[in-house]
């Protein structure tokens, strides 16, 4: 585990680029189109009224294969759909979402894991835990991002930071759609408009 971690050792991105990016990186592209169909059903079960049926059949299923479901639903698809948003380099916006699913779900994994042996035995235990995996992962909640932004970035002194990243995604989308022509005088007037406003908080305070 600790040659995976550090950075001296940079285990995992040997393992990256001799593993996952020639053979596992592949087969998963294919399976991350077959379980999108999956997230989609889940997607859809959401929003019918045929969600009480699906609730009442986890319901009846034993304890240990509650948890395994639950277990399931946090790892299996974010698995495969993080592998292929790593190995693909047209669009880091994937990464970015799973990058901020994987510190919730370990969150919520950890306290599960703890509580199961205090209130596992109620019957609701589960099917909470359940629901706040799928509330994390699927596009349509964005559960994930929502943790990260307000209560991970505080806790954690990175929001200037985040600002800083959101700034510089939205540029990059400004530009995207910006004839090249025209980019280095936008981002001359641009700047010239940030640094009027610093100047005149400044005066102010």
């Amino acid at each position: 585990m600790l040659w995976l971690i550090l950075p001296f050792t940079d285990g995992s991105s040997l393992l990256y680029d001799v593993v996952t990016e020639p053979y596992i990186a592949p087969v998963f592209q294919g399976l991350k189109s077959k379980l999108e169909g999956w997230a989609g059903l889940i997607a859809a079960a959401v929003n019918s009224s045929y969600m009480w049926m699906i609730w009442i059949t986890f319901m009846q299923l034993p304890e240990e294969a509650r948890r395994f479901v639950t277990i399931a639903c946090g790892t299996v698809y974010p698995i495969v759909a993080s592998t292929v948003a790593v190995t693909s380099k047209d669009d880091i916006s994937d990464d970015t979402y799973w990058l901020t699913y994987w510190p919730c779900f370990s969150l919520l994994f950890i306290a599960m894991d703890w509580l199961e042996e205090f209130v596992g035995q109620i019957r609701g235990f589960y099917s909470i835990c359940l629901a706040a995996t799928i509330w994390l992962f699927l596009p349509m909640f964005r559960g994930a991002e929502a943790v990260h932004r307000n209560v991970l970035v505080p806790l954690s002194g990175q929001y200037e930071n985040m600002l800083l990243r959101d700034t510089y995604l939205l540029r990059r989308e400004m530009e995207k759609k910006m004839p090249e022509k025209h980019r280095e005088a936008v981002r001359v007037k641009a700047a010239a408009v940030f640094l009027e406003g610093t100047d005149k908080e400044g005066k102010l305070d």
